[in-house]
């Protein structure tokens, strides 16, 4: 029995970067002899264990043959003889089909540390490459959205997409079986891509090989016209660079959209209630947070109120923040006003209007003097504006 360190592991380890998770993949061996061993097997019909002292995943080497449509339908065949190279053969990449043998199951001090290279990522990680391993690559859709968040991860180290794989990617998209991916597979794929340091290049390398309009065709559609696409990508680069939520990726990527075809591409990816509920709200309060402090009290108190903001100031905050990207630049404000509003909401009371006042009343009397105080607030951040303008005309 040979136990092998696979995968993105020794990938990173010869980039020179951090390793957050170890695959490990077990030869020559059955599946009886890890559960006596304490392992745990991950699926009935799934060759994966997890380690009993680490949790790390130990599979064992195996076989895969397409049975039908879609990136589930395999056959998987494990069996001692199968050999290690018969197994890293089915990898998605060169780079990730690389190998470092280890001293056991309980011992993950590599045997001499040389890297197992049987099909060249080695090379294509020196030529800074993304090249599929084999023909087989063409039997899994959900390879291409895999390809390009690599694309977007190791978009930094200068890496690029092989001709021939980008390709095949293009292939598979236009064979259909694009359609097969789950919904949730596919805001799953779009979650991890646009998490990467520029997962604006997920979106590109899509729309560059023309696979967006098997995935989004709204989206692509939108596209078409360059400036759209250049505002988008340019939002998006930005939302990267402030690493702000998902959810305010996803608005910098779609809000420009009609509202059927946000519905559209909201509906393809499953994208769940939160990330509804953002944009929506991003869309309606755009316009507010670009104008402030030229706004009414009441426009300020129905921000407020609607983000809930003097319960918990994370949600305007970070709508702030991803105006910050939409528009390309700081907005004209201190985040700190949004602070001073807050403060200024929570200072009015019930003890601050007329105690006879009973249901409805109350409700308005507060809304009332809060929407007063806003107001007064918002005069004097008019004023501070004035201010600064005057100071740098000085300056200048």
């Amino acid at each position: 029995m040979q136990v092998y360190l696979v995968g993105g592991a020794v990938r990173d380890a010869v980039l020179g970067l951090p390793i957050t998770d170890k695959d490990f993949m077990v030869v020559g061996a059955t599946p009886q002899v890890l559960l006596d061993l304490g392992f745990i097997q991950v699926g009935v019909d799934f060759p994966v264990f997890l380690h009993p002292k680490t949790q790390a995943e130990y599979a064992l080497a195996r076989i895969e043959r397409k049975s039908g449509v879609g990136h589930t339908a395999f056959q998987v065949h494990a069996d001692p003889s199968v050999r290690l190279e018969e197994d890293l053969i089915r990898r998605d990449l060169t780079i990730n089909a690389l190998a470092i043998e280890v001293k056991g199951l309980f011992d993950e001090t590599p045997m001499t540390g040389k890297v197992i290279d049987f099909y060249g990522g080695l090379t294509d990680i020196q030529n800074r490459t993304l090249r599929h391993v084999s023909p087989a690559f063409s039997e899994d859709p959900l390879r291409v959205l895999r390809v390009a968040r690599f694309f977007a991860r190791f978009a930094p180290l200068g890496f690029s997409i092989h001709d021939s794989t980008a390709k095949l990617m293009q292939d598979i998209a236009k064979s259909g079986e694009m359609s097969s991916l789950s919904r949730e597979r596919l805001y799953s794929e779009f979650v991890k891509a646009m998490r990467q340091p520029q997962g604006d290049q997920f979106i590109a390398c899509l729309h560059q090989l023309d696979i967006l309009p098997f995935i989004l065709p709204t989206l692509a559609q939108h596209f078409n016209t360059p400036q759209n696409r250049q505002r988008t990508f340019t939002r998006l680069a930005l939302a990267c660079t402030l690493n702000l939520p998902i959810f305010s990726y996803f608005a910098m990527l779609l809000s420009d959209l009609p509202k059927d075809d946000l519905s559209d591409c909201l509906n393809r990816l499953n994208a769940p209630k939160s990330i509804r509920q953002f944009i929506q709200t991003f869309n309606h309060f755009h316009d507010t947070f670009i104008a402030l402090p030229n706004i009414s009290g009441n426009a300020l108190l129905e921000l407020l109120e609607r983000t809930q903001a003097h319960k918990d100031s994370t949600k305007l905050i970070q709508l702030y923040d991803a105006c910050h990207a939409y528009q390309g630049s700081p907005l004209s404000y201190p985040k700190q006003w949004l602070f001073d509003a807050i403060t200024c909401h929570q200072s009015i009371s019930i003890a601050d209007i007329d105690p006879t006042l009973t249901k409805k009343a109350i409700g308005d009397a507060l809304s009332y003097l809060r929407c007063q105080a806003l107001h007064k607030l918002l005069s004097n951040f008019q004023k501070n504006i004035c201010l600064w303008t005057l100071t740098k005309k000085e300056k200048s």
